[in-house]
């Protein structure tokens, strides 16, 4: 089998999607949700043969793009997207073994060009708040003479922070004989340059792209500012005709309509404002931003926030857990009705919580039959239902293991829990073939689709996670509800009654009022103790007067016949009414 070179085959590539989802709102990857100028739709329309059937002449774009910078034409050189640029100044200055110098959370794609080139990557990690780390980059520019490229990028992807004019200078001063690339793709955002840099420094290299401020991320364009000797290095690696002809009319027509970008850039600074306040009253840590994007830490909350967007088809960055991103969200900045449409997907609704069993699930013929298959096996006699359920209704036996086992030792016998376990979830789990296929639903899929445009559905289960979630894609119900905490969630001996399962539901959503529905004394106390609306719900085995009572008792607000009945007391309370 061919092999590719051994730097490729131990690298990490970028993970690009092959299809386009029809995303109401796509603001995971920071594109202009605005579009670019009006006058660059128009130019295209006049596409001709020739601009097709002939290579594309650079000049005129290179010198509109001088003008735009104040620059000679020969210290620009145009790139496909400022990714380009970035390969070609590492193609053209690194040397296999020789190291690039960044940040530990900054564009991931200067890390993959250099270990393609077989070159070495340092970085040096953030300070806390994303506060650039000076004093750690100079420590190894002056002790590592590996170093032969530099890559910044101000404002930094993903945390939009600048790099101060202070710091740079430092870095640039400690840089001699090294590449220095400053990438500028989000700089229009923050209304600054460092192109300066290039007359006074000969190793910095200035990178732009048209993508994030101009629109044109479809059609691939960027360019490089350095000096005249730099860029004609660069002629000798980067493709000749690498920009196709269509970009080159979009660019120097977006450049010809400066007063759009203008706009543009304003519109979305002033949303970014909005949304920062927006995301702040929610509890989030929000980072200042000079591009056109938040960083927004939600903490344990950012998968419900992810999920409640994309309910409303509205696509977002949510990084990956183990990193230092962990719980963080990066939002494109959309246009006004993004904002608006951002806004109603997180507004805030109460949450209604569910158990399963008893509640969603008629575990009738799967757990309390498992129940009764596990006592017959080690006692060889039979319990009956009303028995178990007699037991259940006593408190303090949500876990159907501790149950069983109870009833297995009230017989005088006395077997390992880690026995009764094992023998217990080979009748009822059996790695999905047991009798957790004779479950049913009990509840309506239209009535709680319903129900979920006013609330947050969730679940807290004494079920595994396993089992759960096999079941709830069973009745193709997983998509209703988040979270879905089960047992594997809390620490032993933190089941119901204690509220820890309760308590950490709600650390996971955003809400202002929490309901919990339940099917036994223990799923009332345990959420009367975490502070939630507690809510009976009468399992389809007992419908008694008795269990009705107990569950008062124990601070049940409201008893239900059916969890089908809920709109029955909601509808006549305050939340259901906002």
């Amino acid at each position: 089998m061919l092999k590719a070179k051994e730097s490729v085959e131990n690298m990490t590539g970028y993970y690009v999607p092959m299809y386009e989802k029809n995303w109401d709102i796509k603001i995971d990857s920071n594109e202009n949700n605005y579009g670019p100028s009006p006058k660059v739709l128009q130019v295209l329309n006049t596409c001709n043969i020739k601009n097709v059937s002939f290579y594309p002449f650079y000049g005129e774009l290179s010198q509109k793009i001088a003008d735009y910078y104040n620059l000679n034409i020969n210290n620009v050189k145009v790139t496909n997207g400022a990714d380009e640029a970035i390969q070609g100044i590492i193609q053209t200055y690194l040397d296999k073994n020789e190291a690039l110098l960044t940040l530990d959370i900054s564009f991931e794609m200067p890390v993959i060009y250099t270990q393609i080139q077989g070159g070495n990557v340092i970085k040096v990690p953030f300070k806390d708040s994303w506060e650039f780390p000076v004093d750690d980059f100079l420590n190894k520019l002056h002790n590592n003479k590996e170093i032969k490229i530099v890559y910044l990028a101000s404002p930094n992807n993903p945390t939009g922070t600048l790099i101060s004019e202070e710091h740079l200078k430092k870095i640039l001063q400690a840089s001699t004989g090294k590449a220095v690339i400053i990438d500028e793709t989000y700089a229009n955002y923050a209304g600054i340059t460092n192109k300066e840099y290039i007359k006074t420094y000969d190793n910095v290299f200035i990178v732009r792209s048209f993508s994030k401020d101009f629109a044109l991320a479809g059609l691939r364009l960027g360019c490089i500012l350095s000096n005249e000797n730099n860029i004609n290095m660069l002629k000798k690696v980067i493709s000749p005709f690498s920009v196709n002809a269509l970009a080159a009319m979009a660019g120097m027509t977006a450049l010809d309509d400066v007063d759009y970008l203008n706009y543009v850039v304003a519109e979305i600074n002033q949303s970014k404002k909005e949304l920062n306040e927006f995301f702040t009253a929610l509890g989030a840590n929000v980072y200042n931003s000079s591009a056109n994007f938040l960083l927004v830490d939600f903490k344990q909350k950012s998968q419900f926030v992810f999920n409640k967007l994309k309910k409303e088809n509205i696509i977002v960055k949510l990084f990956k857990k183990g990193t230092r991103l962990e719980n963080h969200l990066r939002i494109t900045i959309p246009n006004k009705n993004g904002v608006q449409k951002i806004k109603n997907a997180l507004k805030i609704k109460p949450a209604l919580v569910f158990d399963m069993d008893g509640v969603l699930i008629d575990a009738r013929n799967s757990y309390r039959t498992t129940i009764e298959k596990t006592f017959e096996k080690f006692t060889g006699k039979q319990v009956s239902p009303q028995e178990i359920q007699a037991i259940k209704n006593q408190g303090g036996m949500n876990n159907d293991w501790d149950l069983t086992q109870y009833l297995i030792k009230k017989e005088g016998i006395d077997v390992s829990y880690s026995q009764i376990t094992e023998v217990f979830q080979e009748i009822y789990w059996d790695g999905g073939n047991g009798l957790i296929n004779n479950e049913n639903t009990l509840f309506d899929r239209k009535l709680f689709e319903r129900l979920s445009e006013k609330y947050n559905l969730s679940i807290f289960t004494g079920r595994l996670k396993a089992e759960a979630m096999y079941a709830l894609k069973r009745f193709n119900a997983e998509d209703l509800f988040f979270p879905i905490i089960t047992t594997d969630d809390i620490p032993p001996g933190m089941e119901k009654p204690n509220p820890c399962g309760l308590n950490l539901t709600r650390d996971l959503t955003l809400s202002d009022k929490y309901y919990y529905f339940g099917d036994t004394q223990d799923d009332i106390k345990a959420a009367a103790s975490a502070g939630y609306i507690p809510v009976g719900v009468l399992p389809p085995q007992d419908k008694s007067e008795e269990l009705i009572q107990i569950m008062k008792d124990k601070g049940a607000r409201f008893v239900l016949q059916s969890i089908n009945d809920i709109e029955t007391i909601l509808e006549n309370t305050y939340e259901a009414k906002c």
